[in-house]
């Protein structure tokens, strides 16, 4: 079976965002007045927004709605990241121009509000790569839950073994491996101690995905 098309998580994986992430959620948690640790943040890299604050909701006994603490957190984010210097992951860009060579198709598939996803990729200019642009917004469940993967498949009317999924979370491999896609886990340091050992392959370095690399991936 030929794995002809792509998927791309975002955040950590395109976007070296979760430094930035990071630094929005402390002030978040602050202004919550609740306990913020680097390791419970890990816990939520790759989440979307609503199941992320219904577990935050539900781990610090908090009685505001998800969806409150969401917008608040949104609105607080939407402020922020325009200031922060958020820049592509290095050698993503040349990897998107490579699979775009090598005549293959491209998706890509956030837990990012629509919004955000929009906001970067317009940024860098990258929307032309992709067929589809997926965001977690969207669905009822988030990563580790396959859905996302999933829906991107029913939008090409292809079934799973046709995808090759790349993320950098522990969520995200979970959720690429629970709809039976093939994954490579982008080892990036910064988005923590991610365990990406479900992945079918793991890289620290996008210059690993060089062509010959890929032709063995895809076959």
């Amino acid at each position: 079976m030929i794995r002809d098309h792509f998927i791309f998580d975002m955040d950590g994986v395109l976007i070296d965002s979760e430094p930035a992430h990071q630094q929005i959620f402390k002030k978040v948690f602050e202004e919550l007045n609740l306990d913020f640790s680097v390791a419970y943040h890990h816990t939520l890299v790759g989440m979307a927004a609503v199941p992320m604050w219904e577990k935050i909701r539900s781990d610090f006994h908090i009685q505001t709605d998800a969806r409150e603490l969401m917008n608040f957190h949104k609105e607080f984010m939407y402020v922020s990241i325009k200031e922060l210097d958020i820049q592509l992951v290095p050698g993503a860009l040349e990897l998107l121009q490579r699979l775009e060579d090598m005549q293959l198709k491209m998706s890509l598939a956030s837990s990012s509000a629509e919004k955000l996803i929009h906001h970067f990729v317009d940024k860098f200019n990258i929307g032309s790569k992709f067929d589809f642009i997926v965001s977690g917004e969207s669905l009822t469940r988030s990563k580790p839950f396959p859905d996302i993967f999933l829906k991107v498949a029913e939008l090409y009317n292809l079934q799973p073994d046709r995808f090759l999924v790349i993320e950098d979370s522990n969520n995200g491999v979970r959720a690429a491996k629970s709809a039976q896609m093939q994954c490579v886990g982008y080892n990036n340091p910064n988005s923590g101690q991610q365990d990406l050992s479900l992945a079918d392959e793991v890289i620290s370095s996008f210059l690993q995905l060089d062509n010959s690399k890929i032709k063995q991936l895809i076959s």
